[in-house]
């Protein structure tokens, strides 16, 4: 078996609290190609730009950290034609952005959903 990788995940902080509650991630507003590419026991940085979406206070943090525990994409019950992974997630305290602009490819964030060095999320996984 591989080294699990580690993935960002762009979310609103109040969009990502769902999938702490019901146990599952979602990237993209539900596409399926990002969840597709996750394996089990991958892990997941949530980075929230925002409390919420889509017009919430500045936020520019991670918030939301887990682990990926479902073995298929599935189909998703938040929005209709989405996908999603169960993943076993956990709020923790912000990691600001200040904190880790040196580890997070800031010109990534842009685009939602990225795999991050290994080197960068291990020292990030163990602010936590």
């Amino acid at each position: 078996m591989s080294e699990p990788r580690t993935w960002v995940i762009v979310a609103s902080r109040d969009h990502a609290r769902r999938g702490v509650e019901g146990g599952f991630i979602m990237a993209n507003h539900g596409k399926r190609a990002p969840v597709a590419r996750m394996s089990l026991g991958d892990r997941v940085l949530v980075y929230s730009p925002t409390t919420t979406y889509p017009e919430g206070k500045p936020l520019r943090a991670i918030t939301i950290v887990g682990e990926v525990t479902g073995a298929d994409v599935e189909p998703s019950t938040v929005i209709e034609g989405g996908y999603r992974r169960a993943a076993m997630l956990r709020e923790i305290t912000p990691i600001t952005l200040a904190e880790i602009r040196h580890l997070l490819p800031t010109s990534r964030i842009r685009y939602g959903f990225f795999e991050l060095p290994t080197d960068a999320a291990e020292e990030i996984w163990s602010m936590r």
